[in-house]
């Protein structure tokens, strides 16, 4: 696997960035879209997207082991879900921890079993944190949203599948499943990437 650096971007990881961002948010939102077979559809959407992606994100961190780099993607990737609808604030939130994330990588722990499936654990709090705050700022304004979005039948389902104390649970749920998810990640690519010469 490549060592880590801390070196300046160039070209080659500017297209790996746009690439790669481009993969994982298919990869969401993609998964995301069960959500229309029912509000409870979402949950299991999103852990597998989290798996999925944990495997693009440490072939990416092995071939883009640099300072900016998870912060410019989990910056795409929020504008192009603020595109969509969502929360614009996740921008800013993603600036914070795509930054902690970078750091992680760089400067982290030598263990890449620790190392990657930390900065993951940090990287996916934005893209699945980010969407719901709005309800926990307002709880009726969002329904009233989601019910003009999707009808009334709909939001009066997720009204009572998505409640602050299981989003909160979900929320842990979902950090464990991207420790895992980092793990196998790091695990995949050492084993197949590299004797690929992919990294």
């Amino acid at each position: 696997m490549s060592t880590r650096t801390s070196s300046r971007l160039n070209t080659r990881d500017f297209i790996n960035i746009g690439v790669f961002t481009a993969l994982m948010f298919v990869i969401v939102f993609a998964f995301g879209m069960l959500g229309f077979f029912g509000p409870a559809a979402m949950f299991p959407g999103f852990l597998i997207s989290i798996l999925i992606n944990g495997i693009v994100f440490a072939l990416f961190t092995a071939r883009t082991p640099k300072m900016w780099a998870l912060t410019i993607m989990l910056i795409i990737i929020e504008i192009l879900f603020s595109v969509t609808g969502h929360w614009v604030g996740g921008i800013a939130i993603a600036i914070v921890f795509g930054l902690l994330a970078d750091l992680v990588v760089t400067k982290g722990p030598k263990s890449m079993k620790v190392r990657v499936p930390l900065a993951y654990a940090l990287f996916i709090l934005p893209i699945y944190v980010s969407p719901w705050m709005p309800l926990f700022m307002n709880q009726d304004a969002y329904m009233s949203q989601i019910a003009e979005q999707m009808g009334a039948d709909y939001a009066a389902k997720m009204a009572q599948v998505v409640t602050i104390p299981i989003l909160l649970g979900f929320f842990v749920v979902m950090l464990i499943v991207g420790w895992i998810a980092g793990l196998m990640g790091t695990r995949i690519a050492r084993k197949h990437f590299e004797r690929a010469g992919l990294v």
